[in-house]
């Protein structure tokens, strides 16, 4: 789920030519983009989108279109596909280069913020490869160097398209009939000198058989290197709220040093085993220098595809790609937490901390039960190296078969491997055993129990832990993961089914077949649970299949008639019996375009869509996981507050350590998360509205303008943990009520910290999603009368596109509605990255013989804390620029230069409420002012 920040401590760009320019379009203008992108390959033939099966142009759709042209890629300066596309006002920013915990190197794909599961991605209007069993698709592994254009189309799909398309979907249309070979490099770099990204691909095509059959080969080679959050100041230390309004340093409470809580009361040691008062202002762990800001990664991915037509009734293609990936993510040392017996009399202890353990010790066996929280830095870092290996094969057949009837049937096979290796994990049951000491006959330190060759641990002062000790709790992990998926789909259509005098209608019958499998095999270590930071879990296998059938129609009613230019309907149905509890599943769509004059046209549509649970959702066992939340016991509130006070202490918390930070001043609250076999399929419905205006009298100007509301029943998401405390003890707006203490059963508390530890956050149907808003795109496209380099004119593109965020509205628990919030200009712990009430792009692009000049506008509205109970409760509007500058060389050689970023502007600082890095990393660019060459040459 994208809604609740989950804070874990655990656990090609194909730069082509620019002799002109082209831009990132809705509509229109994306018409335009289309219509380059056939100039650019010599064709002239009408372009097909997404959107439809029946195809047709973008004005002719009743759902909003937007389209991206290879150009717009070329004019980025970016090497990864999802640094395009994010900069669309419907897209909100999901899982990128920055996101490092959790994170995985993948990079998604989020249309209106509905969560990156439910926007669903095709490649050539087909299925592609997810990269883990969330059925996600990496658009790393998206071959950009073969991208012809990318059609977004927003609204529920579902009836034409099939489960996940809930948001909408964005489909990656290539290259078909590729002749010759293109070569590219492409160096970026950001202005403080790191981050460097390398990117090399060749794309080689030929035709053969007097042009009836197409092969095209390529291959794409990426390195970036990783950037740490110590390389910039803003993130180089972790920054907590100070209760009065500021931010100051801050961390983990699970320090070096060892802090360790007996009957509630926390207290530190010192490096010669010295005991003191434990402070949470300034004794807590700073984790973040070791975080990486930007994770490193090396990818190859080959891909190929042929196409060979026999008859016109028969066209056989199929295509291949194989992709390997690999990412790094780093956190700081393993942080090892939990009650312990500890030794009165160990020798690693002062005299005074001895008496201390002593005077603990009621029942005199030498040994006190206590919760520690230590920084195994010792040990080092954790660092998960995941290489990812997927492949993917199509091939079908398509044709004509008389009397107006086509059909289209493939069958296609994809399968990721993933294994991640881990170094810096700590064995429990081994600090546990290295804790429990005694003395032998010599009267030397030494485990009570030495199997194993237990070596005493000294956790009593940091970096009392040697390297025997270090190396003995020390335990390699390694795990690895499969998801394939098989589609058989099989179609027929006819686009001149019959004529009512408006034009000829279609139709499309099909079926399909599809089946999702995903399997998790931990090593040993990680099935006992015995890994710090894992819960036990044996190796699982799950899957599910799904048969279905669709039909859509689309038929024009009149044409040419006194205000009625144009007058068409839709619909579209589709049947899915799934192998889960979802059952018999029916979506269905209608739409109407009414062309009133040439000028002017209103369109509408209506979707019922769906998306069954994923292999994820349904089967992923339990883990470990640190998300933000406050202990509302821990506040001055809990002392202040007759309702408040009641709870605490109802849940075991004593009076006297009310509103004290008992839990070490963490804002971090240890939770376990997982899947949920019993989770039912999510519904949607989806209505759009909208006008569509190209007034003669303004030549190649056009306006589009679309109203969307799509409301989720059934929402697939944890309820979150900052949700569950609402829950059990109510928050400020209700004078803390508890809303249902039945929640508080989620969050019990440790016997010896009183802290929440382990609440139960596992994945639920909530009580759903409501967004609505308004899309609008202006263009226009000029001649001026002036050029350089010998040219008497010049060509000057303007775009400007926008959403307004009219509401969002979560329900994280559908048994309480008093706990919906609009999310709508808020960010924060419940609602996640920022919705901003506006995103604008705008781009102006001027282009004279062989130079084009590009410059780039994105606006992020004001933002503000879903709660308002932090101490940066508001986050300016931010604008950036990018500026890019295309040399044509000559013919076939092509140099761009470009910055993003241009006035360097540096993201915005926050403490308690944050997602990574002291701020939200995939919305406001975190690396600063980036530079970008690249070349390109065709022959």
């Amino acid at each position: 789920m994208r809604l609740v920040v989950r804070k874990r401590l655990l656990a090609s760009t194909l730069l082509l030519g620019v002799a002109q320019p082209a831009w990132a379009q809705t509509d229109p203008a994306a018409t335009t983009a289309a219509q380059d992108s056939a100039e650019q390959n010599g064709e002239g033939q009408e372009i097909v989108v997404t959107g439809s099966r029946l195809g047709g142009q973008q004005l002719e759709q009743a759902s909003p279109i937007a389209v991206v042209s290879a150009r717009e890629i070329a004019l980025s300066g970016q090497v990864n596909v999802e640094n395009i596309i994010k900069d669309l006002p419907q897209l909100v920013p999901s899982v990128t280069s920055a996101s490092n915990n959790p994170g995985g190197g993948v990079a998604t794909t989020d249309l209106r913020g509905l969560g990156a599961t439910r926007t669903l991605v095709l490649v050539n209007g087909r299925r592609y490869v997810s990269y883990d069993s969330s059925q996600i698709v990496d658009l790393n592994t998206i071959p950009a160097g073969l991208i012809e254009r990318v059609d977004i189309v927003t609204g529920g799909r579902s009836a034409v398209y099939g489960s996940d398309a809930i948001a909408g979907v964005v489909n990656f249309v290539t290259k078909k009939d590729f002749s010759g070979a293109q070569a590219n490099a492409s160096y970026r770099i950001n202005g403080a000198g790191d981050g460097g990204t390398f990117n090399s691909n060749l794309l080689l095509g030929g035709n053969f058989a007097d042009g009836r059959g197409n092969a095209t080969f390529y291959v794409d080679y990426t390195k970036r290197d990783g950037i740490l959050q110590a390389d910039r100041s803003y993130a180089r230390q972790a920054l907590v709220d100070d209760g009065s309004g500021g931010l100051i340093a801050g961390g983990s409470g699970s320090i070096p040093g060892t802090r360790f809580a007996i009957g509630g009361v926390n207290r530190k040691f010192a490096a010669d085993g010295s005991y003191s008062a434990y402070n949470s202002a300034t004794d807590a762990y700073n984790y973040a220098p070791y975080n990486y800001l930007q994770v490193p990664q090396k990818r190859l991915l080959i891909s190929a595809q042929t196409h060979y037509e026999v008859s016109p009734a028969l066209n056989i293609y199929a295509e291949g790609q194989f992709i390997n990936n690999r990412v790094k993510n780093q956190l700081a040392p393993t942080p090892f937490t939990g009650s312990v017996a500890l030794d009165v009399d160990s020798s690693f202890l002062s005299a005074g901390s001895q008496a201390l353990l002593r005077g603990l010790d009621t029942d005199g066996d030498g040994y006190v039960a206590s919760t520690i929280y230590r920084r195994l830095s010792e040990v080092g870092n954790r660092v998960s190296s995941n290489d990812n290996t997927a492949y993917r094969t199509v091939i079908g057949a398509n044709g004509d078969i008389g009397r107006g009837w086509a059909y289209d049937a493939y069958y296609s096979y994809a399968r990721t491997r993933s294994t991640e290796t881990q170094t810096g994990n700590v064995s429990r049951s081994r600090v546990l055993q290295a804790l429990r000491t005694t003395y032998d006959a010599g009267g030397n330190l030494v485990c009570a129990n030495t199997s194993n060759g237990c070596v005493p641990l000294n956790i009593f002062g940091e970096g009392n832990i040697g390297a025997d000790a270090a190396s003995f709790i020390s335990i390699p992990v390694q795990n690895g993961s499969t998801i394939t998926e098989q589609v058989a789909s099989a179609s027929i259509t006819n686009n001149h089914l019959f004529d009512l005098g408006a034009g000829p209608a279609g139709i499309v019958f099909g079926t399909e077949y599809r089946k999702e499998k995903g399997s998790y095999s931990p090593d040993f270590s990680l099935s006992s649970g015995d890994v710090v930071g894992f819960n036990a879990g044996e190796g699982l296998s799950g899957g599910y299949d799904v048969k279905e059938a669709y039909t859509e129609i689309a038929v024009p009613l009149l044409a040419d008639k006194p205000f009625v230019k144009r007058l068409e309907v839709n619909g579209a149905y589709r049947y899915s019996y799934y192998s889960t509890a979802a059952k018999s599943v029916n979506t269905y769509s209608g739409g109407v375009v009414w062309g009133i004059v040439q000028d002017l046209s209103l369109r509408g549509q209506y979707a019922r869509a769906v998306r069954a649970p994923t292999v994820s959702n349904l089967f992923s066992g339990s883990a470990q996981d640190f998300p933000t939340a406050t202990d509302l016991c821990t506040t001055a509130t809990a002392v202040s507050n007759a309702n408040l006070r009641a709870s605490c202490l109802s849940s075991g918390v004593p009076a006297a350590l009310l509103g004290t930070a008992y839990d070490g001043g963490s804002t971090q609250i240890q939770s376990i998360t997982g899947g949920n076999p019993n989770l039912r399929e999510e519904t949607s419905d989806t209505y759009t509205a909208g006008i569509v205006l190209q007034p003669r009298v303004l030549r190649n100007f056009s306006l589009t303008v679309d109203y969307y509301k799509i409301k989720i029943a059934n929402y697939i998401a944890s309820a979150g943990t900052s949700n569950l405390i609402r829950a059990c003890y109510g928050d400020a707006g209700n004078g803390y009520t508890p809303y249902d203490t039945g929640y508080c059963a989620a969050l019990p508390r440790d016997a010896n910290s009183y802290a929440i530890t382990d609440a139960v956050n596992t994945l639920s149907n909530t009580g759903g999603v409501s967004t609505r808003g308004v899309d609008f795109e202006a263009r226009y496209r000029t001649q001026l009368g002036f050029g350089l380099f010998g040219e008497q004119t010049s060509r000057l593109d303007l775009r400007f596109s926008g959403t307004r965020l009219i509401a969002f509205d979560y329900n994280p628990l559908a048994a309480i509605a008093d706990l919906t919030i609009d999310c709508a200009g808020k960010f924060g712990v419940t609602c996640g990255n920022p919705y901003a009430k506006w995103r604008l792009s705008g781009r102006t692009t001027w282009a004279s013989g062989p130079v084009t000049v590009s410059l780039l506008y994105r606006y992020l509205s004001p933002v503000d804390d879903d709660s308002g109970e932090y101490s940066v409760n508001h986050i300016k509007a931010y604008n950036y620029f990018d500026l890019t500058t295309a040399f044509e060389v000559k013919p076939g050689f092509t140099w761009s230069v470009g910055v993003n970023n241009l006035f360097d502007k540096q993201p915005p600082i926050l403490g308690d409420n944050q997602e990574q890095a002291n701020t939200y990393p995939s919305t406001y660019d975190p690396y600063g002012r980036a530079f970008f060459v690249s070349t390109t040459l065709k022959f």
